[in-house]
């Protein structure tokens, strides 16, 4: 079970980081004019990393937000030794994982968001129909599936859940992923594993 999009091209990718490092460089120079770029180039994926970690569209919103004041105010201290993206996607975990603390404090409970549609950005949303003019049979079916896996997501334990997010739904390297979550890419690998196991077997429960 995969939700992994198309690799992007080499040469775009290094266009995008000598860019990135251009604004990161301009603002610790002082120019914060150029933050507006961060924004506009990482504000859906932000969301939808926070959306799908979450469950709940309204504060997955509250996180973006808090996720690039905390960038603004932190870049001073970026040391480029990951992808902007990447410390970006880091600073958004750790804000999900102390919304979700808070949630637990208060017993509230966690219902997966399925109404609000995501919008596709070059570092992969995710869950779209491949279908460009879905019949409305196709379209029905793929919402099901959809409030099916959102919903059993948002069962899986923390550890799962971000393994799932990061590799299935947004691609991110097992490197990138250790960088994230702070831990050796073995120990990623093997809670991916068992996380797809988890995954699938609440996913085929609901199904049957």
């Amino acid at each position: 079970m995969s939700y992994q999009e198309g690799s992007k091209e080499p040469d775009s990718i290094s266009s995008r980081l000598v860019e990135e490092n251009g604004w990161v460089e301009q603002l610790q120079k002082g120019n914060t004019a150029v933050f507006d770029q961060i924004v506009l180039r990482y504000e859906r994926l932000i969301y939808a990393v926070a959306l799908r970690m979450l469950g709940d569209a309204e504060d997955a919103r509250d996180i973006a937000q808090d996720v690039f004041v905390r960038a603004y105010q932190g870049i001073r201290h970026f040391r480029r030794q990951a992808k902007l993206s990447t410390w970006l996607v880091s600073i958004a975990m750790n804000l999900c994982r102390n919304r979700r603390r808070f949630w637990a404090r208060r017993r509230r409970l966690i219902t997966a968001s399925i109404d609000e549609p995501l919008a596709p950005d070059q570092e992969g949303a995710g869950y779209q129909v491949p279908d460009p003019s879905p019949n409305p049979v196709q379209v029905a079916e793929y919402r099901q599936q959809r409030e099916i896996l959102m919903a059993a997501l948002q069962q899986l334990n923390e550890s799962s859940r971000r393994v799932i997010v990061l590799r299935d739904i947004h691609s991110y390297s097992y490197e990138e992923i250790s960088q994230i979550l702070c831990c050796r890419e073995g120990t990623v690998k093997s809670r991916l594993n068992r996380a797809r196991i988890e995954l699938r077997a609440l996913v085929n429960g609901r199904l049957g």
